[in-house]
């Protein structure tokens, strides 16, 4: 049975051992807020909290609330519906229970907290050799498996596919799936997450470059009169995150020397004035390359990967009104900018969203980040 936010706006929360059903009726009318939290480079959270008072014939029993579906390592999925139209908000795994009991009516309260579903990837420390396969066949038999949990592989080859010589080197794992799929995609400067749905009851891993270019999520409006969506902002500017690798080598092959020498970001732009171009190379932080044993290329690509991770040295960080904003704000995508001036308008990187759900609110916290100022668009839409 959904719950109803705003006008316009229902909640639904799905929970069970294998394939997850909506709350009972009872269950839903206890709910008191929903909390999740998504960011770029950590595990998604989620928690649910309700009313846990006791009443009736068996008050002086248990809460009916610590009862199935809620039970441990129970798959939650909870769906946003905007105008008809459903938005999977969250795909994870209970793993933690606080009761807080209370003697005044309608004070106690049970927090179901838990994680997404890449758990179901870190739960089992691994031994294993792979030998002769490079980086994203190695990544797509690791996911294999896991379509069983209804997670699908979403799997981006990077630059450089170079299987290695089982004569030379034979790769090997030595801790969880995704404790390797994390140190393959650090390897490349490529990032592995969940993403919920589209589907209910399923979720997608990625595992690639960070999303920098296609079609942004509907715009964030800053003081647009009845347009406006978003509460509060601020933006900062960081001008010393921006580096530059350089070094050198020693091709494990022929045993010369080869220099390793970077000179900007390869990724696309999200600003017109990206900071990393308009400082002279002369004064950006420098970091020398270290890594040993590995081929001219790789270390070339893992150099030019730190390079690329340092770029966004301007950071907004604010909170939207959701039911306003209309949908479900990403991480780990693009959304517009529009209405705070020339310097801070246009794409964004969305780095992290807290959203935060109860009755008659819906509010959405979010950090946003990008190279420089000044749009590389001519209109932002809305």
């Amino acid at each position: 049975m959904p719950s109803v936010l705003r006008s316009g706006l229902r909640l639904t929360v799905l929970a069970g051992a294998t394939i997850p059903a909506p709350l009972p009726a009872d269950l839903t009318a206890r709910l008191r807020s929903v909390r999740v939290q998504e960011a770029d480079g950590t595990r998604s959270l989620f928690s649910l909290t309700f009313d846990a008072g006791r009443s009736g014939p068996f008050a002086a029993l248990d809460t009916p609330v610590l009862r199935p579906p809620l039970v441990p390592f129970a798959r939650v999925t909870v769906v946003l519906t905007f105008a008809a139209m459903p938005r999977v908000l969250f795909d994870g795994i209970i793993t933690n229970f606080e009761l807080t009991p209370a003697d005044g009516p309608g004070t106690a309260t049970l927090t179901v907290t838990g994680e997404d579903v890449s758990y179901l990837l870190d739960r089992q420390e691994v031994d294993a050799e792979h030998p002769a396969m490079d980086d994203s066949t190695l990544v797509r038999k690791i996911l294999g498996p896991y379509a069983s949990y209804r997670i699908l592989p979403q799997v981006i080859p990077p630059r450089v596919a170079e299987p290695p010589l089982p004569i030379e080197r034979i790769p090997t794992q030595h801790g969880s799936d995704l404790a390797h799929l994390k140190e393959l995609a650090d390897r490349h400067g490529y990032v592995c997450y969940v993403i919920p749905g589209p589907q209910i009851g399923a979720s997608t891993f990625y595992w690639g470059p960070p999303v920098r270019a296609g079609a942004p999520q509907p715009a964030l409006s800053v003081d647009l009169g009845p347009e406006t969506n978003v509460r509060t902002v601020r933006f900062r500017t960081d001008a010393l995150t921006p580096l530059l690798v350089e070094g050198e080598v020693q091709d494990p092959r022929t045993g010369s020397q080869m220099a390793v020498d970077t000179v900007g970001s390869l990724r696309p732009p999200l600003s017109s004035r990206p900071l990393w171009a308009e400082h002279r190379g002369d004064i950006r932080r420098r970091r020398r390359v270290r890594d040993s044993g590995t081929g001219v290329i790789h270390a070339f690509e893992q150099a030019q990967s730190q390079v690329d991770a340092s770029v966004d040295a301007v950071v907004a960080e604010g909170e939207a009104d959701g039911g306003r904003y209309g949908d479900v704000l990403r991480p780990r995508a693009l959304v517009g900018v529009r209405g705070a001036g020339w310097s801070h308008d246009g794409n964004w990187y969305v780095r992290r969203v807290e959203h935060e759900l109860a009755p008659g609110s819906y509010t959405q916290r979010f950090t946003l980040t990008r190279d420089g100022h000044g749009p590389t668009v001519p209109v932002v839409r809305p």
